[in-house]
């Protein structure tokens, strides 16, 4: 579906564009889990059915960023992730599908299964794997595979953490406008709140500027789910100033919004351990979620983020508001891809994600009697 926003600011036709999910996504009242949590009018928001081959909130970043590296002329792809990265993952199945070659520079993350099975999907759609067990590894392996590519005349398009980028993170201003008409269309009240969770900040940022562009009250509640250093209210607002800037320079009739962290509202208490460590509060979460509504959440991202919103809107007294549940996460099964696929095809530096327990293993240990 053509971006609702060019209908807005037509200007922003400028911009690089292409097709590649189904929206819009559906809303769905969650009666079951809701009464089952003490929130009666808790929505959720399908983007899990982005698309028919991956959903997730990547599609709409990429629909954005993956067109622009088509109309520069690139065909080989850098991402970095964490090794059950599904921006690596969303990135190796649509940039297969438009011919580009995808390297995913991935990073040392807790073992879940979640990690295997992203890991085993990479390799089917052919991304190529570079390990890396810490940051400055990171960055190494990053400039040796750009010069390396760059020297043989096939000048690499980095696609940041994420997919966010002020031109990715348009994708979710643009899905403020179709929220905006399904309300127009009385398919969900006007939220109150609307609940997302809060990694590279780029979903978020988009979902607040989309907000406040289209007028609505609508109050975007982060959940952190990744490093205190790295998601703040200060970082999350610098974005959202910076996608409304990089907006006006193309179409400057687009209001120049420009907010401060007192503007962000960032739950910071239900990340656990760090990033991609179990909490009980997010395993209760999904397993709520599976029962009551048969919807798969993950315990890093969606499992927490809407785990701890439920807990901070019945805090303050919030249970009658209309809450919207943006969930983030892929729920098309494709594990049918990886029934024969064998670990060791990979590469060695990630077999021991294979060798070693899950946390899920370990928890599941303890609990025997």
């Amino acid at each position: 579906m053509r971006p609702l926003i060019f209908d807005a600011y037509p200007r922003l036709e400028e911009l690089p564009w292409i097709e590649l999910g189904d929206f819009p996504t559906p809303i769905e009242k969650l009666e079951k889990y809701g009464k089952a949590v003490g929130l009666p009018n808790l929505y959720i928001k399908r983007d899990d059915r982005s698309s028919k081959l991956y959903g997730g909130n990547k599609v709409r970043k990429l629909e954005f960023v993956l067109a622009d590296a088509r109309r520069k002329g690139r065909r080989v792809l850098i991402t970095v992730g964490g090794t059950g990265s599904n921006q690596v993952l969303a990135t190796g199945i649509f940039g297969k599908q438009l011919g580009f070659k995808v390297i995913g520079v991935m990073m040392d993350q807790p073992n879940a299964e979640y990690v295997r099975r992203n890991l085993l999907l990479d390799h089917h759609f052919g991304v190529e794997i570079h390990y890396t067990p810490n940051i400055p590894a990171t960055f190494l392996t990053l400039a040796l595979q750009y010069l390396k590519h760059t020297l043989k005349g096939q000048r690499p398009y980095y696609i940041t953490r994420g997919a966010s980028s002020p031109l990715g993170d348009v994708g979710f201003v643009n899905a403020i406008f179709e929220l905006k008409q399904q309300i127009d269309e009385d398919t969900i009240p006007e939220p109150d709140y609307i609940i997302v969770a809060a990694g590279s900040m780029g979903t978020t940022a988009g979902l607040d500027l989309g907000c406040r562009l289209t007028g609505l009250k609508t109050r975007v509640v982060a959940v952190r789910i990744a490093m205190p250093w790295m998601v703040t209210a200060k970082n999350i607002a610098s974005t959202v100033n910076k996608t409304c800037e990089y907006m006006r320079i193309i179409d400057p009739s687009i209001p120049p919004i420009k907010i401060s962290e007192e503007d962000v509202t960032l739950l910071t208490d239900y990340l656990g351990p760090g990033y991609a460590h179990l909490t009980d509060n997010a395993l209760k979460t999904i397993a709520l979620m599976k029962e009551l509504e048969g919807i798969p959440l993950d315990p890093t991202y969606t499992g927490k983020a809407l785990g701890g919103a439920v807990d901070w809107l019945k805090k303050n007294n919030l249970e009658d508001k209309v809450a919207l549940f943006w969930n983030t996460y892929n729920s098309i099964d494709l594990s049918h891809l990886i029934e024969d696929a064998d670990y060791h095809d990979l590469p060695k530096p990630v077999h021991r994600y294979f060798e070693q327990p899950t946390q899920e293993e370990l928890q599941a240990k303890k609990s025997e009697p």
